[in-house]
């Protein structure tokens, strides 16, 4: 899939090649969404709104070869902006939902990866986002770093100081009991 042709085609008003932008990222938006307030429902209209806005915005997107993550950027700001409004508590992580996520990987791999999901959801918010973002959608420093507006050596500060964090937590209570 050429992204570039398909956000300037977008970009023109070709609503087809925006459907295809969004073929391509659907299922990663909808993650991002569900791991910030693990409702489907609730991640469902915070992926709506976020498509709503990249549709009514798309023509300020300059460099067509960043749209994944301009959007991906527009669904954790929506996501955020959510949570701060709804300050009602949200429930554990469905596994279910992450089992299926995961496929075909086995018993092990599937538990592993819903503690190190729920040893992530215990972070700061700025350190949830950038390790979500690294981890699950594997957006690499640099990445992340244009979509947050933030230098490449501040996020590699986050990363290693939630590593820090999260040390002593998957010890702790996770991964060796």
């Amino acid at each position: 899939m050429d992204i570039e042709k398909l956000v300037k085609s977008a970009k023109r008003g070709n609503d087809e090649a925006f459907e295809q932008l969004l073929a391509f990222m659907r299922e990663k938006l909808y993650r991002t969404a569900y791991s910030y307030v693990r409702n489907e429902q609730d991640a469902l209209d915070i992926y709506q709104e976020s498509i709503y806005k990249a549709y009514t915005t798309m023509k300020t997107l300059k460099n067509p070869n960043s749209f994944p993550g301009w959007i991906m950027k527009i669904v954790v700001y929506k996501s955020i902006d959510f949570i701060r409004k709804d300050a009602r508590k949200f429930t554990s992580g469905d596994e279910a939902f992450f089992a299926e996520i995961a496929g075909n990987q086995s018993m092990e791999n599937i538990a592993y990866s819903l503690d190190v999901k729920e040893a992530i959801d215990t972070l700061d918010a700025k350190y949830k986002t950038i390790m979500s973002l690294r981890f699950y959608h594997d957006f690499t420093v640099k990445e992340i770093a244009k979509m947050l507006g933030c230098p490449e050596g501040t996020v590699k500060s986050y990363i290693n100081r939630a590593k820090k964090e999260l040390k002593p937590v998957l010890r702790e209570g996770y991964l060796y009991e």
